[in-house]
């Protein structure tokens, strides 16, 4: 059965449109009802995002489902800026990863989210439950919501979706990659240039046969207060000296960062400087630049389209970012922009994180250095890294379906566990912690697995900071960032305009449209919802021993630079952890001392 709701338009001489957003959708693809429900109380109270999705993963996914069994949930939502002011184009994708095992909340930009937003009037999130019997999609188009069977779309990649659906349609949706559940399987929109990235999010799309989502709409009409608020804000992103990098070069400019810090993760993880830098750096990036990228409403502009001649010819349509560039260049020994630009397209066609894919072909790189034989593969061997993206994405052979569950498995079938950088089965991004000790209680403490998004704690502490080896400075950099991103993922904010929007915690716009929430209230908020995920996580079987520094941090770091030399020490490492618990108002098992009760 196939219900379909109309919502209303938001269109019209005057804002139609009730900006405090009281509902959520419901898909059962099972059944395939689709209903609008009213958002609960305690999930109002979180607002939207990240919250929202974190207080019906608690109430509704049990600790003994698989993440990939029907009864998981799968959770897109956004906030109440989402699309009105600028930098908020955020979707926040929730689910029980399928990687870690972990609660996942993985975030795109674009233009999807806002138009899923405006395609939804007064809803704040869609929760997809159950299993379609065979492939099917949602449509949202100015307010109906219908679920769509079409089995002819599987195979198909996000950019063949954009063919068949046109030019007025946006698309979030799963390419191969998510059909064949690749534990780390995208989702990936506005024709495979966003994705929604990390911990296997397409992976749990594709158990329930749901290929993707179509929205089309169109933005409201909005009150003059709302639009002058707007203006000043584009005024203060342009200006505000914290965003220039966005809007100069982009993530391509970190870059530089790394490989001036001595970790810039390269040749498996042994060292922090890459020989081929200049091949691959932003001046490089800068060079070959054929336009600027922007999601909706973003004065900004960091994203950026390429076009290169090297080992390939190629055009990009984004890209590569940063981690991009580090996993599947330094680290797997490429120093050919193009090269990794292609091996980039091929993962974006399949829809498979590159960060977890240039980890992969990393080790098994160094793994054949060290003598270990699983796959005949040298640094730069760009033919063999194109082989083995292939075999992953399809799950073709015993090689290409181990690695498609992901690094730690692939290592405990194979061996070469001394040469993994992970924590919970997450990849570890392209900071070696070697080079920034507060990295390695970030990428342990992260909700999701081994990020560097929950914090960010190499800027402060190194990059223009002077505390890159300061053991007990790192605590209190790593919870500030969990508090303060946990509250702007609340409303969706993106993570490159937050120069601007810490100042208030995205209050100012909340009274606005109709929120009362002052800065202290948002940062208790953040705090809040960062312990309902580990509270969450808790439940789900991990503690304090899930929150660990792999061996290969505590090996001294090869090659040149500041960092030449360093390790981990785990003692030291150990000690940041009390402290983060301690900070936090954890157990010493890491566990919260309350219990939200859901």
């Amino acid at each position: 059965m196939i219900l379909i709701l109309f919502f209303g338009s938001m269109m019209g001489e005057k804002i139609t449109e009730n900006f405090k957003l009281d509902k959520i959708l419901r898909v059962d693809l099972t059944s395939g009802s689709v209903k609008s429900e009213p958002l609960e109380r305690g999930a109002k109270e979180l607002i939207g995002g990240k919250g929202v999705a974190a207080f019906y993963m608690l109430k509704e996914v049990k600790p003994e489902i698989d993440p990939l069994s029907p009864e998981n949930r799968l959770i897109f939502s956004w906030g109440p800026l989402t699309g009105l002011a600028p930098t908020t184009s955020r979707l926040v994708v929730s689910t029980k990863s399928p990687l870690t095992g972990t609660f996942l909340d993985s975030y795109s930009g674009g233009m999807f989210p806002a138009k899923l937003r405006f395609g939804l009037p007064g809803h704040v999130a869609i929760i997809f439950e159950g299993k379609a019997e065979e492939m099917c999609y949602l449509s949202v188009d100015h307010g109906n919501a219908e679920l769509v069977p079409a089995p002819e779309l599987r195979g198909k990649s996000v950019f063949e979706l954009y063919q068949k659906f046109g030019d007025g349609a946006e698309i979030a949706g799963i390419g191969v990659g998510g059909e064949k559940m690749v534990r780390y399987a995208t989702i990936s929109s506005d024709r495979g240039t966003h994705h929604a990235g990390r911990g296997g999010a397409g992976a749990v799309m594709g158990s329930k046969n749901l290929k993707c989502v179509v929205v089309k709409s169109d933005p409201p009409a909005l009150p003059k207060e709302i639009r002058d608020l707007a203006a000043a804000y584009v005024k203060k992103l342009r200006e505000n000296p914290g965003t220039q990098w966005a809007i100069q070069i982009g993530t391509a400019g970190t870059t530089f960062s790394s490989q001036s810090a001595g970790l810039l993760p390269s040749l498996g993880w042994r060292m922090g400087r890459f020989f081929g830098y200049d091949s691959i750096g932003p001046e490089k990036v800068k060079e070959s630049v054929k336009e600027r990228k922007t999601c909706y409403f973003c004065p900004l502009a960091c994203g950026y389209a390429l076009k290169l001649k090297g080992k390939f010819e190629i055009e990009t349509r984004k890209g590569p970012e940063y981690e991009t560039i580090a996993m599947l260049g330094p680290n797997c020994g490429i120093d050919d922009l193009s090269a990794i630009s292609k091996l980039d397209s091929l993962c974006g066609e399949y829809g498979i994180d590159t960060i977890e894919v240039g980890n992969i072909i990393g080790w098994l790189m160094r793994c054949n250095e060290e003598g270990i034989k699983i796959f005949d593969i040298k640094f730069g061997d760009v033919e063999k890294c194109i082989q083995v993206i292939e075999a992953i994405a399809h799950r073709d052979g015993r090689l290409g379906n181990t690695l498609a569950d992901g690094l730690k498995k692939a290592a405990s079938v194979f061996g070469g566990e001394d040469f993994i950088a992970e924590c919970k089965g997450m990849g570890y991004p392209g900071y070696d912690p070697r080079g920034s000790v507060a990295m390695a209680l970030a990428y342990a403490t992260s909700d999701r697995g081994a990020c560097h998004k929950r914090s960010w704690a190499v800027g402060p502490t190194t990059f223009w900071g002077d505390a890159p080896y300061d053991y007990e400075k790192a605590p209190r950099f790593v919870k500030e960032d969990h508090d303060n991103n946990s509250a702007l993922w609340c409303l969706a904010i993106c993570d490159f305009a937050s120069p601007v929007y810490l100042e208030d915690l995205g209050s100012e716009w909340l009274r606005a449209l109709g929120y009362n929430f002052t800065r202290e209230q948002l940062k208790s908020l953040g705090a809040k919802v960062w312990s309902m995920v580990r509270e969450f996580n808790v439940r789900h079987g991990f503690d304090r021993k899930d929150d660990y520094l792999p061996k290969i941090m505590t090996r001294p770091l090869e090659g040149e630079g500041p960092a030449r030399g360093k390790s981990i020490d785990p003692e030291k490492f150990n000690q940041m952890l009390d402290k983060y618990y301690e900070l936090q108002g954890w157990t010493k098992d890491g566990k919260p001392k309350s219990s939200f009760g859901l």
